[in-house]
C-alpha cells in the first residue's frame, strides 16, 4: 500500500454520509445480516454460496440506504443552493438493488425447501436402496 493510501485509509474527515465508505457501512451491514438470519431462522452456515451472495448483496445494500437515510434525515434532499443532495443520485439504485437481492434470495431459498415426502423418499432411497426393499 502507498504512504498516500496508508494516509488515506484512516481518514474520515471526508465521510459524509458513509454509504460509500465500507468502513462506514459494513457494521451496519452486520446487524441487517443478523436480523435477517435471525428472522428466516438460518444460521450464516445453512446457506449455500449462492444463498449468502444474495444475502450479502441486500445487506450491504439496505445499510448504503440506511446510512444515506439518516444523513439526509439530518440535512435534507436539497442542498442549499436548491439541488438535489449528490446521494439521491445513487440511492434508488441502492433501494432496487437491495429489492432484487432479497426477493433472488426468498427465491432461492424456496426452491430448496423440498416436501416432506421427497425428504422420506431419500431417506428411504439412502437406508434401504432405490428400490426401497
Amino acid at each position: 500500500m502507498s504512504e498516500h493510501a496508508e494516509r488515506m485509509a484512516g481518514n474520515t474527515l471526508a465521510v459524509k454520509h458513509g454509504a460509500t465508505a465500507e468502513r462506514q457501512y459494513q457494521p451496519v451491514a452486520r446487524v441487517h445480516r443478523r436480523r435477517v438470519l435471525r428472522q428466516l431462522g438460518l444460521r450464516a452456515g445453512d446457506l449455500d454460496p449462492i444463498g449468502k451472495g444474495y444475502l450479502d448483496l441486500y445487506v450491504r445494500s439496505m445499510a448504503k440506504v440506511e446510512l444515506a437515510d439518516r444523513w439526509l434525515s439530518e440535512h435534507g434532499l436539497l442542498r442549499a443552493d436548491g439541488e438535489p443532495q449528490p446521494v439521491l443520485r445513487v440511492y434508488s439504485t441502492w433501494t432496487n438493488s437491495a429489492r432484487l437481492a432479497l426477493a433472488r434470495l426468498e427465491a432461492h431459498l424456496g426452491a430448496r425447501v423440498r416436501s416432506p415426502e421427497a425428504e422420506l423418499r431419500d431417506y428411504i432411497d439412502a437406508t434401504y436402496g432405490d428400490d426401497g426393499s
